[in-house]
């Protein structure tokens, strides 16, 4: 796992198991959305989307992590996800990433995926870590029933 993704992730759990990081991968996410990318012959990512709430199944959290190849797996992730648009605007009302405070090159993917910085989550992390949240929604600025696009273009 690259050192960002470890530092990241390895600060929300009391005692950090790559084993259970998986399991929980799989174990709360929404059925059918759950990828690894392969680089090489070699598990490069993973990514998904996560049920970020157990009372309302239209809440998703997007998650990924992966290896020092991770970058070279980001234009097929992409593309996946945008080719996932019309399912996710279909079943997801929100849909969301909480990310480490100075992982600019997630924030900036994230941004350029048309996601909304709602905020600062201060000590997120089990040693004071701040988190930011992003969110794409599909209620904002919505009229009479009609739903906003969740996404920008990526060109």
């Amino acid at each position: 796992m690259r050192q960002q993704d470890y530092e990241e992730i390895s600060c929300l759990w009391a005692v950090w198991d790559t084993r259970a990081l998986g399991v929980c991968a799989i174990e709360t996410a929404v059925p059918g959305m759950v990828w690894s990318v392969w680089y090489d012959g070699q598990p490069a990512a993973a990514f998904g989307f996560s049920q970020a709430s157990a009372f309302d199944p239209q809440h998703w959290q997007a998650w990924a992590f992966g290896t020092e190849r991770f970058k070279r797996c980001v234009p097929v992730i992409t593309r996946h996800i945008l080719s996932l648009r019309p399912q996710i605007e279909r079943d997801c009302r929100r849909l969301q990433v909480i990310t480490m405070r100075g992982h600019d090159i997630a924030h900036r993917w994230i941004e350029a995926l048309g996601a909304e910085r709602e905020g600062r989550l201060k000590s997120y992390g089990r040693g004071g870590e701040d988190f930011l949240i992003y969110a794409w929604t599909g209620s904002d600025g919505a009229r009479d029933g009609e739903r906003d696009n969740f996404w920008v273009q990526c060109v």
